[in-house]
């Protein structure tokens, strides 16, 4: 069990290095399993390129999968009951009742519900809290802090709401960005994914409950390789602010390392694809330049 990190800049290389390392590896063990992870908006067009590299010219034992597809995979094998899942539309129609039940309650929201496009943003936020672990309570003991009394007043409204969504849907349904937490749970009863190899590309970064479900693969599976975008004058491994250049891959990288750290899995040395001039741009010096030097900080003689 293994975190491997393939690291290089735009146009590096690196989706290709790593497809044909997964292309390699499944012609070599055609008896397991490899997972192919992309952003939903990816996956077909990564089948098509799997395929169209693929000597045999199919996936074979390759699944490419989005992570919500690699839940409901999880959930055919083990024959999880079909779960009742909230769509946007869905979670609109319950944040409706439930704020307009608590109208009185809601100080701020209380006279903004039906304005044209408030339920929605309320339902984007909401989405956002399931995706972060932002809980009610933890709203509730933000507000006290706020140093706007508007901004206090706003986050005592959403802990309601949040608090009156999950209370109508406990027991009867659960939105999309909770199927991952479902995954988590029931990941370890999955033979189809222990001991597979699990390849990530495409990512700038993750949520903490798709961190907690990398914590989970890393224990199970053979192998982990992920993608990052890098360049080669940067420290992937240290993230001290927001502000700096790749600081979401730095973010993502040390977080990475920190989940395999806590749980005892090895991590291999880095494969740095930092060669000039970039794959991608070797025909075209003009592209490079700028994929190289662009907002990289200029020093003066």
């Amino acid at each position: 069990m293994a975190l491997q990190l393939i690291l290089g800049g735009a146009g590096s290389g690196k989706t290709t290095l790593l497809y044909d390392e997964l292309i390699r590896l499944s012609m070599e063990h055609p008896k397991q399993q490899f997972f192919l992870i992309v952003p939903e908006q990816f996956t077909m067009q990564t089948q098509k390129d799997i395929v169209t590299r693929h000597p045999c010219h199919g996936t074979m034992n390759i699944d490419i999968v989005s992570f919500a597809r690699l839940a409901y995979r999880v959930f055919e094998e083990l024959a999880v009951e079909n779960l009742a899942v909230l769509d946007d539309m869905g979670k609109s129609m319950v944040l409706r009742k439930v704020a307009a039940a608590q109208k009185r309650q809601l100080v701020l929201f209380g006279g903004q519900l039906n304005k044209s496009g408030f339920v929605g943003q309320l339902k984007s936020m909401l989405s956002e809290f399931y995706q972060y672990g932002i809980t009610p309570e933890a709203l509730r003991e933000m507000a006290p802090e706020a140093k706007s009394p508007l901004l206090r007043q706003k986050l005592e409204d959403l802990a309601l709401v949040e608090q009156g969504f999950q209370e109508y849907i406990e027991g009867h349904y659960i939105t999309t960005e909770q199927v991952l937490d479902v995954l988590c749970r029931l990941l370890p009863e999955s033979k189809l994914i222990r001991n597979s190899v699990i390849a990530l590309d495409g990512f700038t970064g993750f949520t903490p409950v798709q961190n907690r479900l990398l914590g989970e693969l890393m224990s199970i599976c053979k192998e982990v390789l992920v993608t990052v975008e890098m360049d080669g004058r940067e420290d992937a491994f240290r993230y001290t602010h927001p502000y700096q250049l790749f600081a979401l891959s730095k973010q993502m990288v040390t977080g990475l390392v920190q989940i395999a750290g806590e749980r005892k899995i090895e991590i291999a040395d880095p494969i740095y694809l930092y060669d000039k001039p970039v794959y991608r741009f070797r025909s075209n010096p003009e592209l490079g330049f700028l994929e190289s030097e662009l907002f990289q900080k200029t020093v003066s003689g």
